[in-house]
């Protein structure tokens, strides 16, 4: 049974204010984005500290948490490049670092810079990004009726060391507008640190946006993400959250669709192995007459590695005629892996199209890989082609190749390249 617990921190609780507003002033900030972060951090007290309490938290204790500085001397990422095509720059669309946009910008920048809500359990790192984010961070803003043809595409390289890696981006598509972004965030070095990517998404009436994160953090980070989006009516957004790396995540993802006809797709990929936990909270709120909001989470485990997802579906009384799902499969490639599948539903409506869930969690089975080696591959080949097969249900909802070729590189170092099997990947 579960341990419920208090956590033990080494964290403290409160955020000293002068630490806030020097790392502000020495950046040279605008008032009103330095009272920003010392907003953010008020809100992290006691109160908003997960206990070990919440359902959220019971599977992912909070103990032996890094030491190193939580206030980043970096400002700039090694490498890291805003690429626009011409188009997209002459149509007035904004790529840049959050910093940089928050003082050419700022009248777009300010309505989304304060503290929001999301998942209560996560407020307090939240709370930290917020108030500390620094390199790496990223503002997007696509202008009513522009479409970026080509994937806006960031890689974020951390240098070693112990420092936190806090960061915000945020990504604002207009009425009508539509583009792609990928996040593929990277650290270098075997210290232990904490990774705290807070990430929010608006897609506004009618726009069309896809997000992808790519996590390749090293083995000594503990990953404390949050990502919330936000759907307009009418609106379309795909997230892909991709866990390639070797460190341990636990992070919260918020949908909040708030107009009619809005339609959501959450996608997963988990690959996993050696001790590491890959914790997935997720809170599907449903909002709007005939919307759609459908989460599926793919994990292939290997050696002890586990993986954890809770996740809700809430869908609001004046929600009439919606459809959602969660999905959750779990392949276990080791007799030492597990997986905890905890989907949820909450449905406040009696007139729903569908609303409904499913989770497995289990071994490949001895007739799938007797069916690949009798097509000459040996044991650790057919299962290769068994997990590259059960993670493009996910994969092939990528329209772009280049988008799908990256998420592949990122997963081949533990789930093998089929292609040098002779086998179109």
């Amino acid at each position: 049974m579960a341990s419920t617990a208090p956590v033990e921190t080494r964290l403290p609780l409160l955020l000293d204010p002068k630490t806030v507003e020097q790392h502000s002033l020495r950046r040279d900030e605008p008032d009103w984005l330095r009272q920003a972060r010392l907003e953010a951090s008020r809100r992290l007290g006691s109160d908003s500290w997960p206990t070990g309490e919440e359902e959220e938290w019971r599977r992912f204790p909070l103990k032996d948490l890094p030491t190193g500085s939580l206030v980043s001397t970096l400002d700039h990422l090694p490498g890291i490049q805003f690429k626009l095509e011409p188009q997209a720059t002459a149509a007035g669309v904004i790529f840049k670092g959050l910093l940089r946009a928050s003082l050419d910008n700022p009248e777009l920048v300010r309505p989304h810079i304060a503290p929001g809500g999301g998942i209560p359990s996560h407020t307090a790192f939240r709370a930290i990004a917020d108030a500390l984010w620094s390199a790496g961070s990223t503002f997007v803003h696509v202008p009513v009726g522009v479409e970026v043809h080509q994937p806006l595409v960031l890689e974020k390289v951390w240098p070693a060391g112990d420092e936190a890696m806090l960061s915000r981006t945020i990504v604002v598509a207009e009425r009508d507008s539509s583009l792609t972004l990928v996040e593929d965030l990277t650290s270098e070095g075997d210290a232990p640190r904490i990774a705290i990517p807070h990430v929010e998404v608006h897609a506004g009436a009618g726009a069309h946006v896809t997000y992808v994160g790519i996590r390749r953090f090293a083995p000594g980070v503990l990953d404390l993400g949050f990502q919330q989006f936000r759907s307009a009516r009418d609106s379309e957004l795909r997230s892909l959250n991709v866990f390639a790396g070797a460190g341990r995540s636990k992070v919260g993802i918020e949908s909040d669709i708030e107009g009619d006809g809005a339609v959501v797709k959450l996608f997963g990929l988990v690959a996993a192995g050696d001790s590491q936990r890959i914790d997935i909270n997720s809170y599907q709120d449903v909002d709007g007459r005939s919307s759609q909001s459908d989460l599926l989470y793919l994990s292939a485990l290997y050696d002890r590695a586990k993986a954890i997802f809770y996740g809700k579906i809430r869908v609001e009384p004046n929600s009439h005629g919606t459809g959602s799902y969660q999905e959750c499969r779990n392949m276990l490639l080791s007799k030492d892996a597990g997986a905890d599948p905890i989907p949820v539903l909450e449905i406040l409506t009696n007139d729903v199209v569908r609303c409904g869930h499913g989770a497995t969690a289990g071994a490949l089975g001895d007739e799938e890989l007797f069916y690949a080696m009798s097509r000459g591959f040996d044991r650790d080949q057919a299962q290769q082609l068994m997990v590259h097969g059960f993670f493009r249900r996910v994969i092939n909802q990528l329209d772009d190749e280049h988008v799908r070729q990256r998420v592949l590189n990122a997963l081949r170092p533990r789930i093998g390249n089929i292609a040098e099997m002779g086998v179109l990947a």
